[in-house]
């Protein structure tokens, strides 16, 4: 819809798009509420389930961190996939000659950590599927870092990402590792379910 100042912003549209991909993804929902529980409840901060849905990433599954100052992404929120780490964890693990189209050009810039350029993008994607998980250092919200990983089902194929959301004063590099191994050890978990 467009603003007052003539720019244009996601509008009612988009709220029923989270709507129907959240009502169309209850089964994964189901399976993996018990992982996220178990990851929220180890370290205490927000932790989301992000699907792929026309060209967004789609907010399915939501728990909110428990500490005062804290990252939130609600369930139906749409984003792009060139920013954000369950965004380019959906993106990186499709064909890669699938990742121009399902990018919205051009490239909007959210904060000063926001990749626009596509072949900066594309390198990082190659890093991100390489390693297995994706950092974001506030590329959709300043002062926010997340850790997302993929979810696979019994064909191998990308499901989802799974991700953990916090203040970046809170989700420094220490940390980062011990949340790397309980996200990935739930996205096992999770694929055996699905498997």
């Amino acid at each position: 819809e467009r603003t007052e100042t003539a720019d244009y912003r996601p509008g009612i549209a988009f709220i029923e798009l989270g709507r129907s991909a959240i009502a169309s993804n209850r089964e994964l929902r189901l399976i993996a509420l018990p992982s996220m529980q178990r990851i929220a409840e180890a370290v205490g901060e927000s932790v989301s389930l992000m699907r792929l849905y026309n060209r967004r990433a789609v907010c399915i599954e939501s728990i909110e961190g428990q500490q005062a100052l804290r990252v939130t992404i609600e369930r139906g929120r749409t984003q792009p996939l060139h920013a954000g780490a369950s965004s380019k964890i959906l993106l990186a693990y499709l064909p890669e000659d699938q990742w121009e189209e399902q990018l919205e050009f051009p490239l909007a810039r959210f904060t000063h950590t926001t990749i626009t350029d596509f072949d900066a993008l594309r390198t990082q994607l190659h890093a991100v599927r390489d390693a297995g998980y994706c950092i974001s250092n506030g590329e959709i919200d300043v002062g926010a870092r997340a850790l997302a990983v993929p979810l696979f089902d019994g064909r191998d194929e990308i499901v989802a990402a799974l991700s953990i959301e916090a203040p970046a004063s809170r989700m420094d590099d220490a940390i980062i590792g011990d949340y790397l191994v309980l996200l990935q050890r739930e996205a096992e978990h999770i694929y055996r379910e699905l498997s």
